[in-house]
């Protein structure tokens, strides 16, 4: 994945993240990650299936010193079922407790207004690694911890930023985003190159632009 498709300068209240780092982080929080408080400043914790292991494995590379832990393994239980999963946790820093407050409100984590500004190719393609799965000639990005404007804002700024027209739909009682056979190019086009060799084949077709 390459490191040079951020875009924006460089906020001193965040003084340690590069720009490939922040896109990385901004992809995590709109998928899988979460922050959590652990003494004075935030944490990010990083969860994938064990099937997954090599995305777990990118990001606790990507964010390089932030990470002393290693990867732990363990098997998560779900109703009563295990299903094999890897984590780590970074350490602690008040950069991070800075996202969490955009990314936070009232304990839940929301899309924040200013989303549009920190999606870059590199924060689609991590989103997508995360949430986004391939559905017929078309796919999807599993939005279900989302409220309806949030996700509503997640398809505008697709549509907007990278001219993907993706579609609202309902999967389990809650709102999920279907991007077209019609966008399926532009969405290859953005992320393709950028996806891990293990998770192309959430593209339907091994991920090839």
């Amino acid at each position: 994945m390459r490191q040079d498709d951020a875009e924006g300068s460089r906020d001193p209240r965040r003084p340690n993240l590069s720009h490939w780092q922040r896109s990385i982080l901004v992809g995590t929080l709109l998928g899988d990650g979460c922050l959590a408080q652990h003494g004075r400043w935030h944490r990010l914790h990083v969860k994938h299936k064990a099937a997954h292991r090599a995305l777990a494995e990118f990001k606790r590379w990507a964010f390089g010193a932030l990470v002393t832990m290693p990867l732990h393994g363990f098997d998560q239980v779900v109703a009563g079922r295990r299903y094999p999963a890897v984590q780590f946790a970074t350490r602690t820093h008040p950069e991070l407790s800075w996202w969490h407050g955009r990314f936070y409100r009232g304990g839940r984590k929301i899309v924040p207004a200013e989303i549009g500004r920190w999606m870059t190719p590199t924060a689609l393609a991590v989103w997508f690694m995360d949430d986004g799965a391939a559905d017929h000639r078309g796919a999807t990005f599993q939005t279900h911890g989302f409220q309806v404007e949030e996700v509503e804002l997640l398809r505008t700024v697709l549509r907007e930023r990278f001219e993907i027209a993706a579609t609202r739909r309902m999967n389990k009682g809650r709102w999920i985003l279907y991007v077209p056979s019609s966008s399926m190019g532009r969405l290859r086009g953005c992320i393709g190159s950028l996806l891990i060799p293990e998770l192309r084949y959430k593209m339907g077709d091994h991920g090839d632009p």
